[in-house]
């Protein structure tokens, strides 16, 4: 069995996805947690976290509260979460690229928090964003509340288990997503409109700039196709073009005939969507957006 050491006591996102990090790494089943701040259970332990004020991963130590801890070249400093990924993100991701996002994403937020460090300034709306340690915060037991910090820890890692094992997949998923779409972007001769024979979010063809329609068969087994119109940029809802402005809010047959391309289903009253029955229904309105 191997065992792992944090620190006992109130807990923190930080120590929290760290030894979720560590159950993804070596198993669940394989590993004994242990909460203590007791010097002889920390030196004993193969793996510890967030306690012990040493950073050395030849031992397999992963602090940050000791003087001289290191910082990212960013200027955020490394918890204990961010420590243990530096060394076993790729591994626990399988992708250099996955671990890189998930450090982005998740660990520098969550090391930010940690360390006293803000990320963000108020507008003039003055409310605060509910974050990530405000979630996890939910799991410690309430004040007066008789019941165990430990019991509430490890619900809490178990949450944090399977938040980071979804982002895990998710990040996977979106780079053979863009392994894909890259593919039938260079490999298609009219780049306005590109057709797919599997679902794509439409978003994932923002970058590149003259692509204007997507065409994808929906979500399941359905045989009706997606027409989206491809947006400017990431942070405007302005497409490059848009169904006809007779067709906004459509359906039916009443679609079909105003149209005049028989297999319509459903223009949004936005017209930057069309649902078809049919891949030949799909290409025609894809070509009809102007």
């Amino acid at each position: 069995m191997i065992t792992i050491v944090t620190h006992s006591g109130g807990f923190h996102a930080d120590d929290v996805f760290s030894i979720a990090a560590f159950q993804l790494l070596l198993g669940k089943e394989n590993i004994e947690v242990t909460r203590t701040r007791d010097e002889e259970s920390i030196n004993a332990a193969d793996y510890v976290v967030d306690v012990g004020g040493v950073y050395d991963h030849a031992t397999k130590r992963y602090d940050h509260h000791q003087v001289g801890a290191p910082v990212r070249d960013n200027g955020i400093p490394y918890a204990g979460f961010g420590l243990m990924w530096r060394h076993y993100g790729e591994e626990i991701c399988g992708s250099s690229e996955v671990a890189r996002l998930i450090e982005e994403r998740l660990c520098q937020p969550i090391d930010a928090g940690d360390n006293g460090v803000g990320l963000y300034d108020l507008n003039e709306y003055g409310v605060r964003p509910f974050e990530l340690y405000n979630l996890v915060s939910l799991f410690a037991p309430a004040w007066g509340e008789v019941s165990s910090k430990d019991e509430a820890f490890f619900r809490a890692v178990d949450w944090a288990r399977s938040v980071l094992s979804q982002m895990i997949a998710r990040e996977q998923g979106n780079s053979r997503l863009e392994a894909v779409v890259d593919a039938a972007y260079q490999t298609a001769k009219d780049k306005s409109i590109l057709v797919f024979g599997v679902s794509v979010p439409v978003m994932s063809l923002v970058q590149y700039g003259d692509v204007q329609v997507v065409v994808a068969p929906e979500d399941g087994d359905n045989g009706r196709f997606k027409v989206n119109c491809v947006r400017q940029n990431y942070d405007s809802f302005e497409t490059h073009v848009s169904f006809p402005p007779e067709w906004a809010g459509l359906a039916g047959e009443e679609l079909s005939q105003v149209a005049g391309i028989p297999g319509l289903v459903f223009c949004h009253k936005a017209r930057f969507l069309c649902v078809t029955d049919s891949l030949d229904a799909a290409l025609a309105a894809a070509k009809r957006a102007t």
